[in-house]
């Protein structure tokens, strides 16, 4: 099971193994620290994650709206958001996740 979370998963679960043996002053083992997060912690996480990810989307999306705009001497609007979804948008998410993917899980 914990070979199929995400990378990022797999380090949060990892992070907050650490905290249950902190917090219980004993050993906790990956299933009960996996099975805990995914229960208390997992939504939250991928929710803030999320949210994050969505508001450096957005800025992306609004930087390339404002430098295609400035090129055509026009608010281009819309269509510059779908110009950048059409052209960028898989690579900048395949970017986000390389850059964020955690380097110890």
């Amino acid at each position: 099971m914990f070979e199929q979370l995400s990378k990022a998963e797999q380090c949060a679960v990892l992070k907050h193994r650490q905290f249950l043996c902190a917090e219980r002053s004993c050993d906790v083992d990956l299933e009960c620290a996996m099975s805990d997060w995914l229960e208390n912690r997992a939504l939250p996480w991928r929710t803030e994650r999320q949210v994050s990810m969505l508001e450096l989307e957005r800025q992306e999306i609004m930087r390339h709206k404002w430098i295609e705009s400035e090129k055509a001497r026009r608010d281009l609007g819309n269509d510059a958001v779908l110009d950048w979804i059409q052209k960028h948008a898989a690579r900048w998410r395949e970017w986000y996740e390389r850059e964020n993917e955690p380097t110890n899980a």
